[in-house]
């Protein structure tokens, strides 16, 4: 169609650290993980800390807790004070565990890329009480159009867990689109070797559902 934004076109404008984070996820599919990918950034806007999902990756540490907004925290400057000029940058909606994380290191910024319907209505949280809303993070997502799609799906792709459970009940139409990627990508010539080359080769399946 005329005047529709191209994979490349999408891929440069995005932010440097987002397009760092998309690397990270695509890194973690690519080794056999689920494709989730995070940074952190300081107050100047430098990448000072980077995490992918490592639940079923092929190096350690692997396990329920390594998830890839765990490892991004990890560089947080020591005072709390400092992390609030601090900005997470996640392809997927953080779980009650990294989101207690961002809480309690009292960052100050949350962008994230798609929800995780596994956990629907974990927003609300702030509604607790006055401590939780002091603490809670500016939050900025999701992402929209073909990239919200592909973010959406990525964490889809190589798991038949809850996530993938949750995907079919919330938005049957999204778990078929998981399914169709996929596909695609398990064509012989291999799994692209960057998130970008990735994008493009997928971006006709993302355009039709992402308007």
């Amino acid at each position: 169609m005329p005047g529709r934004e191209s994979a490349g076109e999408a891929w440069a404008g995005l932010d440097a650290p987002w397009r760092e984070a998309l690397e990270a996820a695509w890194d973690s599919y690519r080794r056999g993980g689920v494709a989730v990918g995070a940074v952190l950034t300081d107050a100047a806007h430098n990448v000072i800390g980077r995490g992918r999902n490592r639940r079923f990756g092929d190096t350690s540490p692997r396990g329920l807790l390594a998830h890839a907004e765990m490892a991004a925290l990890e560089a947080l400057p020591a005072g709390k004070d400092r992390a609030r000029d601090s900005v997470l940058y996640t392809t997927l909606h953080p779980c009650p565990m990294c989101l207690g994380a961002v809480v309690v290191a009292r960052v100050g910024r949350l962008c994230f890329g798609a929800y995780d319907p596994t956990w629907q209505g974990i927003e609300r949280l702030p509604r607790l009480n006055e401590e939780v809303r002091r603490r809670w993070p500016a939050i900025t997502g999701p992402l929209t159009g073909p990239l919200g799609e592909w973010l959406a799906v990525l964490p889809c792709l190589n798991t038949h867990g809850a996530l993938l459970r949750a995907m079919e009940a919330a938005a049957p139409q999204r778990a078929a689109l998981a399914r169709t990627v996929a596909r695609r990508l398990a064509a012989p010539r291999g799994l692209p070797g960057t998130a970008d080359q990735a994008l493009e080769q997928v971006w006709d399946l993302l355009s039709g559902h992402g308007n």
